[in-house]
C-alpha cells in the first residue's frame, strides 16, 4: 500500500491584460506527493510542450487571447487550475500632443491631448511632473490663470494594456 496525497493548488494563475508584442507568464504553485506533472491548456486544448509550472508566451498578439489553465497530476489523482484569461490590446498612443499656451492673468488656458488605444482610456494631467487632483479628462482648462499656474503640463493616458505620456506643454502667464 502506497500512501500519498493528490495535488493541491496553493497559488492559481491570474488573469492578464497584455499589450501586443509583449511577453506573458502564467504561474501555478501546487503541493502533493511527487512527482507532479503539468499540462497547460488554452481554451481546453493541450499546448504541446507546455509541461512545467509556468507557461511563458512571447511576442503575444490577438490570436493568443483566451483562457489558460493547467492540469496537475500525480500517482494519486489530478486537479485543474482556474482558467486565467489573457486579453490582448493596444497601449495608448498620443495622436495629438498638447501645445504651449501664453495667457494673460485672469484669463482661461486650455491644454488638450488626443490618444488612441484599446478602451477604456483614462487621463491624468500633471503640472511639473506632479498629478493635478481631478484633472482626468482629455482636456485641461485652467480658469482665472495666475502667475503661479505657469509651468509645464503633460497628460498620462492609461488603458488596461499600458500607458503613454504626452510631451510637456508650457503655460506662460503674464
Amino acid at each position: 500500500l502506497t500512501v500519498g496525497t493528490v495535488p493541491v493548488i496553493t497559488s492559481q494563475p491570474m488573469d492578464v491584460n497584455a499589450a501586443v508584442g509583449t511577453n506573458v507568464t502564467f504561474d501555478v504553485n501546487a503541493t502533493g506527493t511527487a512527482p507532479l506533472t503539468y499540462q497547460w491548456q488554452k481554451n481546453g486544448v493541450n499546448l504541446n510542450g507546455s509541461t512545467t509550472s509556468s507557461l511563458a508566451l512571447t511576442d503575444v498578439n490577438s490570436a493568443d487571447s483566451g483562457a489558460y489553465r493547467v492540469l496537475i497530476t500525480n500517482a494519486f489523482g489530478s486537479v485543474s487550475s482556474r482558467s486565467a484569461g489573457l486579453s490582448i490590446g493596444g497601449i495608448p498612443v498620443i495622436a495629438t500632443q498638447p501645445t504651449d499656451v501664453n495667457a494673460a492673468v485672469g484669463t482661461n488656458a486650455s491644454f488638450a491631448v488626443n490618444a488612441t488605444g484599446t478602451a477604456p482610456l483614462t487621463y491624468q494631467w500633471q503640472k511639473n511632473g506632479v498629478n493635478i487632483t481631478g484633472a482626468t479628462a482629455s482636456t485641461l482648462t485652467l480658469t482665472n490663470a495666475q502667475l503661479a499656474d505657469s509651468g509645464v503640463y503633460r497628460a498620462q493616458v492609461t488603458s488596461p494594456y499600458g500607458s503613454a505620456t504626452s510631451n510637456g506643454a508650457t503655460l506662460t502667464v503674464g
